[in-house]
């Protein structure tokens, strides 16, 4: 048996507004995992979660999660009055065991839409196990905008990297660009058209191929 531990903290700047709806998020999430029947939300609230189904008004708000049935967070909240400004707060969501980022980050999303108009917001996690299982340790990081969501995983972050490390090995630098062969290249460097490198040759026939499509007039 093992045990494994999603974890994560940070913290962000936002509306004493927006920090209220967080509250209310949280209190929701917590009366539905605990079986309660959920206070009433305000009319702020409800604008941002509108219902899916008029028989379930919380449905709107569960439908961020992953599964429905269990609109969990995996991580506690803290927020703390500024003491410079009373218009704003800092909110803190901490977790050292099911941190949940993609939930988390529609939350901010939904929220927080006049703060994420004047700076996105980001956050890591990381992912443990308490035995050392083969690809049980990794995490990701997460960024909010007020129009997208960006999350990646440190396994697709390394996916890519190797994905591309790989293209370049077996790439042949000599012909791997069938539209600027390197004879022609060999044909330009004889004529003394050229001293550039092929490498370098086929970015600059690139580059000039790219200018002339764009000199030319749209019909």
């Amino acid at each position: 048996m093992a045990d494994s531990y999603v974890q994560g903290s940070f913290a962000f700047i936002c509306s004493i507004d927006e920090a209220a709806l967080i509250e209310e998020a949280w209190q929701l999430s917590a009366d539905l995992s605990a079986g309660f029947e959920p206070s009433s939300v305000s009319p702020e609230f409800r604008a941002i979660f509108p219902p899916k189904t008029q028989d379930d008004l919380s449905s709107g708000f569960r439908s961020i999660f992953d599964d429905a049935a269990f609109p969990d967070f995996g991580a506690d909240l803290r927020v703390a009055n500024s003491a410079d400004d009373p218009r704003i707060c800092t909110v803190s969501i901490f977790s050292t065991t099911d941190f949940q980022p993609a939930p988390i980050a529609a939350l901010i999303q939904r929220c927080c839409a006049v703060s994420l108009g004047d700076s996105a917001i980001g956050f890591e996690w990381s992912l443990s196990c308490s035995r050392p299982y083969r690809d049980s340790f990794g995490g990701g990081w997460g960024v909010v905008f007020a129009d997208r969501i960006i999350i990646e995983t440190t396994r697709e972050a390394l996916s890519k990297a190797l994905a591309g490390a790989n293209l370049m090995i077996r790439a042949d630098p000599w012909g791997d660009d069938p539209a600027y062969p390197v004879d022609d290249w060999k044909i330009e460097v004889a004529n003394d058209d050229t001293r550039l490198g092929y490498l370098d040759w086929v970015e600059a026939r690139r580059s000039l191929a790219t200018d002339i499509e764009a000199s030319v007039p749209v019909a």
